[in-house]
């Protein structure tokens, strides 16, 4: 069966005049790789997106800021709320599942099971998620300097999940500090910010970097985004996977105490500001059942 990362070479390798390049998680090696396939007066756009958890354990490498200013012509771009792997050579497109990791690729001892499938850039969808692609920034050195010091903030044991981990690596060492959900959009709006106290400050401000949600959105779209952001963590998806049936109490903290995750409260602790974050931010299908504090989905709600 051929590779879908010998097949991506192939892809860029034919490009003559422009090549993008957009997944949230790249390896600095894979990038590297492809980049040495692409012709050199081809330009290059990279969109991909650094979020502090997933950075920790490497399934995506600030290095990639190096590989790409060190190519002519090649520029790095970040989007926070970037899902969407889509590889561009001229007007033809690979899009699909795959990330540039190793083990998305096939390039790894146990490779992911993916998909990429070819259309045209001009196909509507294409068109319309390309043109979304204008909200991306920059990538500055100073950005750069800056996720490093949050990387090393969270002081995330070694784990050895790092060379190739799969999407489903990231958010196992992330869950929320803030014990009062409530507060979060508080911390988030700079003229309100200064009425927490420094500790919840500093818990909600961690959560938000962990969470990657841009600046400058109202309260609604701010619920949403962390609402979505969220409910993708793995951590938080073995959780409601348990909680699709009765999750009390202490099978909730046991879960969490079975997880590999940085924290500085014990199991129980972090267990009821998981259930508080499920029912501020995920309420319209998670309930806590007062009689028995069990966390369950809604009568009629359904499964993800």
């Amino acid at each position: 069966m051929r590779r879908d990362g010998d097949r991506l070479v192939e892809h860029l390798a034919a490009a003559t005049r422009g090549v993008l390049i957009c997944a949230p998680f790249i390896k600095a090696g894979v990038l590297r790789r492809l980049l040495q396939t692409i012709p050199s007066h081809v330009t290059v756009r990279v969109v991909t997106r650094w979020l502090p958890a997933e950075i920790a354990v490497g399934v995506s490498d600030l290095e990639v800021f190096d590989v790409v200013a060190a190519r002519h012509g090649a520029r790095l771009e970040l989007l926070d709320r970037l899902h969407a792997k889509i590889y561009v050579a001229d007007h033809a497109a690979l899009i699909g599942s795959a990330n540039l990791t190793g083990a998305a690729l096939g390039w790894s001892d146990k490779p992911n099971l993916e998909l990429l499938t070819t259309l045209a850039s001009t196909d509507e969808a294409v068109r319309q998620f390309l043109e979304q692609l204008a909200e991306a920034r920059p990538a500055a050195l100073e950005e750069r300097d800056r996720m490093r010091r949050l990387v090393e903030e969270l002081h995330v044991p070694e784990l050895n999940l790092v060379s190739d981990a799969t999407t489903t690596a990231p958010a196992v060492l992330w869950l929320p500090q803030l014990a009062a959900p409530s507060r979060l959009f508080q911390a988030y709006m700079p003229q309100t910010r200064d009425r927490l106290a420094a500790s919840v400050l500093e818990a909600a401000l961690s959560d938000i970097d962990a969470l990657g949600i841009p600046s400058g959105l109202q309260e609604v779209a701010f619920r949403q985004a962390v609402a979505a952001s969220f409910e993708r963590m793995p951590a938080v998806q073995r959780i409601l996977a348990a909680a699709a049936d009765d999750l009390r109490d202490a099978d909730g903290a046991d879960i969490i105490h079975q997880m590999p995750v940085a924290r500085d409260l014990d199991a129980e602790q972090q267990w009821l500001i998981v259930r508080e974050w499920m029912t501020s931010f995920l309420g319209d299908r998670y309930e806590i059942a007062p009689a028995s504090f069990v966390v369950r989905l809604k009568p009629g709600a359904g499964r993800t």
